[in-house]
């Protein structure tokens, strides 16, 4: 008998059974950690939590129905409020059997040394992060079988991982498993390079007072140990272990929201706490973002650390503070699930062992309709499966704007009109959505829908079909011009390809003479929009009296006393760069260097400089300035992940307007169908002007074949 015919019998799904873990006390520090795998049923409530559960005070007058963790959440707020503290009891369990809690930890490579367990009696191999987890709730017996009653549910043992059909039950069931348990373990390793110290500074920085975090920047400055020595250097550590880098992690953290409990060897914090101490950094107005890389410096330099890269690592912030801590909130409350924009953008923070797991990996997060289509092509080809779940969204909404995230670049060579979770080019700081970082706006914020932004479309309704086998979308639109200049594409995040550019010496504006070309480059080089999608207004133009080097800008900004774009110049290289390179790109009879000029003029007020810089950094990235043969200006799609000459965008390609789709979109005729080459940007088409010359009969509405 092998070890999974020895461990695990078919579970009962109309019973709603899993599988849980009870730990046994660990013998001596030696001995090999023993578990115990039970079945249990997630419908076997406990009477006085069903008696909670059918109360309208707590349950039944919702407008609807309260998720698992709300759910979850009144009832431990209920216990508080009845008998604290709240232990776990007899009167306490949700269940008949008792309660259960879920680990959320990283597997790690499977080629990494591994660990004997004991499972049932059997041996079982286990990866070492997973062996240290549970010999850390061992020594401590909180799931042990001496009490009997708090189980924990762990992916690795609590699934038969040689079942397919078992897998995809259960993946569908993650949501319900992370949102119903009674806590979420978060086990980020034993602790190492002073992760303590990490902990320590969140928990300080967390219990600041509005008035100390306004000056904290300033406080740091003159007292770089006010939290001791090595804590920057912990929290960029602690905040740079794999565990970040986990894409399963998101979903279960945040359906595991406040309950979440972050472990680090025998340190803990709650996530409520975490995710507070961690804001302070991203506060604009105390200047804490640039004053952590000096301290992480000073504190690399103090210990010897002669890395060549002394920045911060910040993608596992970022993940925290713009994903899990937001989505988590959104999740307790019972808010929307998430778009297909947002999902991509989660995706590609982290990675996952199977390609197919950057969709599984959240299908927690998703509309249960979307998710279910997703369970339905698990065993599809990947292409396959990143098809049916755009598919799924067009649907459910009745709108193709998940065509605007389509393009041929991806790895899996599916349909172009389908996203490809595995593409590399996307970038959150793009989105004319987002919130941007500075001292003007509130990273508390989680920004605009992606859809509200624009309006090409005046709002008319999508008309689409599908092929029979899925893989060519039929829909109707309206070709409003073609691409005729093209600036460079972008070759990294810090360089472009000067010699690339298309130059279109015939362009005439359409906007008329060059006061109102201006308006019409800096409003293209701002997409149209502020943060969180507002409309520019006239105070914007300081665009153009932006200086492109620093060494023009830096002193002037000095001069004035604008303190946060003085700290902006290890950050101006993006701005500087696109400028020198398209300095003599031609807008018919002037070049584009010569609509601006290097100096401030007087009267100038530095937040209308902060908004426009931060605006123009995000509208280059993830863009390929262009001209049209119809005299307008604006952004085509760019591949940042590398350059494909055979779908890079070019002269004579198409630009037209789906009905059911916010945004313009670029498209190339492949034989008798098309292809989807990415999102677009039309100064002058983003509000629905186009459908007004379409009324008037300038353009006509034509059935497209996307393949």
């Amino acid at each position: 008998m092998d070890t999974q015919e020895a461990l695990y019998t078919a579970l009962d799904e109309s019973r709603g059974e899993v599988r849980l873990v009870l730990i046994e006390p660990l013998a001596s520090s030696v001995a090999l950690v023993r578990c115990t795998l039970e079945t249990v049923s997630l419908l076997d409530l406990s009477e006085d939590f069903k008696t909670f559960m059918g109360s309208p005070k707590n349950y039944g007058n919702h407008t609807r129905p309260l998720s698992f963790r709300q759910t979850t959440t009144r009832w431990q707020s209920h216990l508080r409020a009845t008998s604290p503290p709240t232990t776990l009891s007899p009167t306490t369990d949700r269940f008949t059997w008792g309660d259960y809690a879920a680990l959320s930890y990283v597997w790690g490579n499977d080629q990494q040394v591994r660990r004997n367990i004991i499972v049932n009696g059997v041996t079982v191999s286990a990866t070492h992060n997973l062996e240290a987890a549970l010999r850390r709730m061992a020594v401590r017996g909180t799931f042990s079988t001496t009490n009997g009653r708090y189980h924990i549910w762990i992916d690795a043992l609590c699934i038969n991982q040689a079942d397919e059909a078992e897998r995809a039950s259960q993946v569908s069931r993650m949501r319900e498993i992370y949102s119903g348990a009674w806590a979420v373990k978060a086990w980020l390793g034993s602790s190492y390079d002073e992760s303590d110290e990490g902990f320590h500074l969140l928990r300080r920085l967390a219990g600041l007072s509005e008035e100390d975090q306004a000056t904290l920047g300033e406080t740091l400055e003159n007292n770089p140990y006010l939290f001791g020595k090595g804590c920057f250097f912990g929290l960029h550590e602690l905040m740079s272990r794999p565990y970040w880098s986990r894409l399963w992690i998101v979903q279960e953290v945040i359906l595991g929201g406040s309950a979440t409990e972050l472990h680090c060897g025998d340190d803990a914090l709650d996530w409520n706490t975490f995710c507070a101490g961690l804001a302070v950094l991203y506060r604009g107005d105390n200047r804490m973002w640039t004053i952590k890389d000096k301290l992480l410096v000073q504190e690399l330099e103090e210990r010897g650390d002669r890395r060549l890269d002394q920045r911060w690592q910040t993608i596992g912030m970022h993940l925290v503070f713009q994903d899990l801590r937001h989505l988590s909130r959104i999740e307790e409350e019972g808010g929307h699930k998430l778009g297909l924009r947002r999902l991509l953008e989660v995706a590609g923070t982290s990675d996952c062992r199977e390609t197919r797991d950057k969709v599984y990996a959240l299908v927690g997060m998703m509309d249960p309709c979307v998710a279910g289509k997703a369970i339905e092509s698990y065993e599809e080809p990947v292409s396959v499966l990143f098809a049916a779940v755009a598919r799924a969204f067009i649907e459910l909404h009745h709108n193709l704007e998940p065509l605007r995230q389509g393009n041929p670049w991806g790895p899996q060579k599916g349909p172009t009109w389908a996203a490809d979770w595995t593409w590399q080019g996307r970038m959150r700081w793009s989105r004319p959505e987002a919130v941007m970082l500075g001292p003007l706006w509130s990273m508390l914020d989680p920004g605009a829908a992606p859809e509200t932004i624009y309006n090409a479309h005046s709002g008319r309704q999508a008309r689409y079909s599908f092929s029979s086998d899925g893989k060519l979308l039929m829909c109707a639109g309206f070709i409003v011009d073609k691409i005729s200049g093209l600036g460079a594409s972008q070759e990294t995040y810090f360089k472009w390809r000067e010699h690339d550019q298309v130059q279109f010496r015939e362009w005439k504006s359409a906007y008329g003479g060059n006061e109102a070309t201006a308006k019409a480059l800096y409003s293209a080089l701002l997409l149209g929009r502020m943060a969180n999608g507002e409309k520019l207004q006239d105070r914007h133009a300081a665009l153009l009296t932006m200086p492109a080097r620093w060494k023009n800008a830096g002193p002037q900004f000095e001069k004035r006393g604008w303190s946060w774009l003085v700290g902006r110049r290890d950050y101006w290289f993006r701005w500087s760069r696109w400028r020198r390179v398209h300095e003599m790109f031609r807008l018919g009879n002037k070049t584009l260097g010569g609509y601006f000029s290097d100096v401030i003029p007087q009267g100038a007020v530095e937040s209308d400089y902060i908004e426009v810089w931060c605006a123009a950094d995000r509208g280059n990235k993830e863009r390929r300035f262009m001209l049209t043969e119809g005299g307008y200006l604006g952004w085509a799609p760019d591949n940042l992940s590398g350059h494909d000459e055979a779908h890079s965008v070019r002269p004579g390609d198409f630009i037209a307007i789906m009905l059911g789709c916010s945004a313009p979109l670029v498209i190339r005729p492949c034989g008798a169908t098309f292809e989807v080459l990415g999102e677009a940007y039309i100064e002058g088409f983003m509000d629905g002007e186009a459908t007004c010359l379409l009324d008037e009969g300038h353009f006509h509405v034509e059935q497209f074949t996307f393949c």
